[in-house]
């Protein structure tokens, strides 16, 4: 994992996090409505507090929703990790030229959950994953045919 570069947003919103739950956060994100912290390996339980505690305080102070997601070093683990609660029924990354492409198999009944409003929830993973990974692009492929290619999620900031 790289150096990140932290707004000093971010950093005021990651030290009030671990003043809340006392536990390290690698880094956040935010959009409009959430705000995701990712944690170590391991730390997600603790992050979120027993019955959510950490969590409901943490929304409280901020006024949005807050998303806890377990950083792993396998990609796969930490894309599922960055959709839970929601199950994805197949991960696995290729390399197309330049790009490193996730594939994330879905039913298709999560279908509208994992896009979000107008993509915004695959936007959002999308950043997390370039931020930590070598990760360019998702792809979601609905249902069981691995060559039914769906929508395609290009670079949004580079």
């Amino acid at each position: 994992m790289g150096k990140l570069r932290l707004t000093t947003d971010e950093i005021m919103k990651i030290g009030l996090f671990e003043k809340i739950s006392n536990v390290p956060v690698l880094d956040c994100v935010a959009t409009e409505d959430r705000l995701a912290f990712i944690v170590k390996e391991g730390d997600a339980g603790a992050a979120i507090g027993k019955g959510g505690e950490h969590v409901k305080t943490a929304e409280e102070k901020f006024g949005k929703k807050v998303d806890i997601i377990e950083y792993s070093d396998d990609w796969r683990k930490f894309i599922r990790n960055i959709f839970a609660p929601l199950q994805l029924e197949d991960v696995w990354i290729k390399r197309a030229g330049k790009d490193v492409i996730a594939y994330i198999r879905i039913n298709p009944k999560i279908r509208r959950a994992i896009y979000g409003e107008k993509g915004k929830n695959l936007e959002r993973a999308l950043n997390i994953l370039k931020r930590h990974t070598k990760i360019t692009k998702i792809k979601v492929i609905i249902g069981d045919n691995r060559r039914k290619e769906k929508k395609n999620v290009e670079n949004t900031q580079e």
